[in-house]
């Protein structure tokens, strides 16, 4: 059947000529980042990383996983391009990167993350019908203790928690710390490794009452015994105190001026406030946005951009409320690409 531009359609060069298998670079180089993708999540589904912590072939690969010994072999070898395999003659094993990240008995696997990831990559094939009916609504409790915290405490043992608590312990106040509250602490790394950099400290991570049970799990795992759990919601419930640190790291209250009344009460004179959050300038990024745009929490509003919630001010403004409740702002400081750390102290 002719098309709509008639008989002369065969003559007529389109206006941007074709270049690779679709019209479109952008989505050729989108396509192959995805068949990258789904490359990796496929392998670690089959359990790929973990039996190649030894080096094996492809075809004794196959029949150790039940599957196709020629589909197996080109796998690997795809693998193998991108570095996250290693190729010891006619053999395969997993590469520095995927040993650290990828086999499940590491120590820094980030299998959380990568479901975490996961799901987004879902959500998008919903796009048509979220853009219709709204975000995908989740419950708060239960999503933050199975996903989110799983998932932030894999990111976090990745560099960020022993960068944190480097930057920290180098302090004067840190070491004559006695008494530490992580707010909203989740997973409660921050807390444990800054008990492991004072041997002086006790610290009390402060969450949602489902939560809390995770973060029991992570002490145990630790055995962090001058660490403890306290429930709550630090928007309607009074906080414990008096306390010598407040850290805060990346919740949804990190940049709510509502709650400086209540970490300035818990906090004793001259106690310092040290709360990490993400950077108001980040490089502008529309789809990051809409992906933040396509869920949220129950009872949870969300403003436009990422990471950003109903009653979230720059941090500039953040600061100001910090200094009219008797904070100084002692420094900011950058903790990586996306965040930085406010410390500050309470001088009344």
């Amino acid at each position: 059947m002719i098309g709509a531009a008639g008989v002369r359609d065969l003559v007529e060069r389109p206006p941007f000529p074709l270049d690779g298998d679709l019209p479109l670079p952008c989505l050729d180089e989108a396509f192959a980042g995805l068949r990258l993708y789904y490359a990796v999540t496929g392998a670690l589904e089959i359990g790929l990383f973990d039996r190649l912590r030894i080096p094996m072939t492809a075809a004794d690969l196959a029949a150790a996983l039940g599957v196709r010994p020629h589909e197996t072999a080109l796998l690997c070898e795809a693998l193998a391009d991108r570095g996250l395999l290693v190729r010891e003659g006619p053999a395969f094993r997993n590469g520095p990167e995927a040993d650290a990240f990828l086999a499940a008995d590491s120590p820094y696997a980030v299998r959380g993350m990568l479901a975490f990831q996961q799901r987004h990559a879902e959500r998008w094939r919903e796009l048509p019908q979220l853009l219709r009916e709204g975000p995908e609504v989740l419950p708060r409790e239960t999503f933050f203790r199975d996903t989110v915290i799983p998932s932030m405490a894999e990111h976090a043992r990745c560099g960020l928690v022993q960068h944190v608590t480097g930057l920290v312990a180098g302090m004067p106040e840190f070491g004559e710390a006695r008494t530490l509250l992580d707010l909203g602490g989740g997973h409660g790394l921050y807390s444990i490794a800054f008990c492991q950099k004072n041997p002086g400290l006790r610290a009390t991570v402060f969450d949602l009452p489902a939560v809390t049970g995770a973060t029991k799990d992570f002490i145990a795992r630790y055995r962090a015994d001058r660490v403890s759990v306290v429930a709550g919601d630090f928007n309607t419930d009074p906080l414990p105190g008096p306390f010598d640190i407040v850290f805060s790291s990346s919740n949804p209250g990190g940049k709510d001026p509502r709650l400086v009344p209540k970490i300035a009460n818990t906090l004793r004179p001259g106690g310092l406030f040290l709360n990490k959050q993400g950077v108001d300038d980040e490089a502008a990024d529309p789809l990051g946005d809409l992906e933040w745009n396509l869920w949220t929490f129950e009872g949870v509003e969300k403003q436009r951009s990422r990471y950003t919630f109903s009653h979230s001010v720059p941090l500039e403004e953040y600061h100001r409320a910090l200094e009219a409740n008797g904070f100084s702002v002692i420094a900011v400081v950058p903790v990586d690409g996306t965040s930085e750390m406010t410390i500050a102290r309470k001088e009344r």
